[in-house]
């Protein structure tokens, strides 16, 4: 896999990469509208929860989808063939993406996209698509691009999402603009995030999905659950500060004893500093979210089978010894806000 480093250590959650020879059009935003701005897009919806449906999974410490009834995956049942086929391997998990490498694109268009790469030769249909279609062969093989994205285009447009209510999505970006964005600049700007698209799927558990864009600062997308059920209603905000870490955490991890790329017990290790890494960074910029934040992410883990829920944050999320000098090395770098 040639994605990116991101991906092969901790699938869907680190920042995802261009592979070599893609690229994407760069992203055109005046620089005094650079924000993070909130949406909910057809196609990544649709495309998450088809995920969520196939049950498809990876490497982390947090489901990467949100829970969905348990039905009859044989290969008569609805995507039951698929998913039997996906979940034999792990050279999948580039699926997790595929709408952060083709953002512009409306289900039709990514559909398109996704049967194009299915070919002996692929051929991105359009410049936009050039980025997923070349992620989409480098990372699979032929046999399964041949014999499985046409299903996965074809099952695409069957996927009925349920998309957050705009009164929400309204709340949410409210308190991106008024709160969480200002306290965070300074780390926004040291980690090149400056501006960018968070993206909220119901269908998505708590690994979220990243990708950390070229050096513009422009081109940024964050993929996050939506939490109907939590208690707390910025939810969603405080799943975004977690993945703004991701890029520290990558670094972090490059070269760190005892990780590897593509072991499934390097992505956990990472998952879980990216959770820690977040409470630390609020601490020093939004202390006033810092409690809510670790209380939220306590409620995820508590939701893992077998994770005791009387754990404190500290013994649930503790400081990785391999990781933390170089993540409190770039804490150091942010201003910090008054108590």
């Amino acid at each position: 896999m040639t994605i990116g480093a991101s991906l092969l250590i901790t699938g869907a959650a680190l920042p995802a990469q261009a592979p070599p020879g893609a690229s994407a059009p760069p992203a055109r935003v005046p620089a005094n509208d650079r924000r993070w701005t909130l949406a909910a897009p057809d196609a990544a919806l649709a495309w998450f929860e088809l995920l969520a449906d196939l049950h498809l999974e990876g490497a982390g410490a947090f489901p990467f989808t949100a829970p969905r009834p348990v039905r009859d995956t044989g290969d008569a049942a609805p995507n039951g063939g698929l998913a039997r086929a996906l979940e034999r391997s792990r050279e999948f998990e580039v699926l997790h993406f595929v709408p952060l490498y083709h953002p512009s694109a409306d289900r039709a268009a990514l559909a398109e996209a996704i049967r194009a790469a299915s070919a002996p030769t692929p051929r991105a249909p359009t410049p936009r698509a050039s980025l997923l279609v070349t992620a989409l062969s480098q990372s699979l093989s032929s046999t399964a691009r041949r014999d499985r994205l046409p299903e996965l285009a074809a099952a695409l447009g069957r996927a009925r999402p349920v998309a957050p209510a705009p009164a929400e999505l309204a709340v949410w970006q409210r308190r991106m603009d008024e709160t969480y964005a200002p306290a965070l600049a300074s780390w926004l700007r040291a980690e090149h995030l400056d501006s960018g698209r968070l993206i909220v799927s119901p269908a998505l558990g708590p690994e979220g999905r990243i990708f950390a864009g070229t050096v513009d600062r422009l081109d940024n997308l964050v993929a996050v659950g939506s939490f109907p059920r939590d208690a707390d209603p910025e939810a969603p905000l405080l799943a975004f500060v977690r993945e703004l870490c991701f890029p520290a955490v990558t670094r972090a991890a490059t070269g760190a004893s005892g990780f590897s790329e593509g072991d499934p017990r390097s992505a956990r290790r990472a998952s879980l500093a990216a959770v820690r890494c977040g409470a630390d960074l609020l601490d020093r910029v939004l202390p006033s979210r810092a409690v809510a934040y670790r209380a939220f992410w306590l409620r995820q883990r508590a939701a893992d089978a077998g994770a005791d829920p009387s754990q404190t944050f500290d013994i649930a999320f503790p400081a990785d010894p391999a990781l933390q000098p170089a993540v409190r090395a770039a804490l150091k770098r942010v201003e910090t806000s008054p108590p």
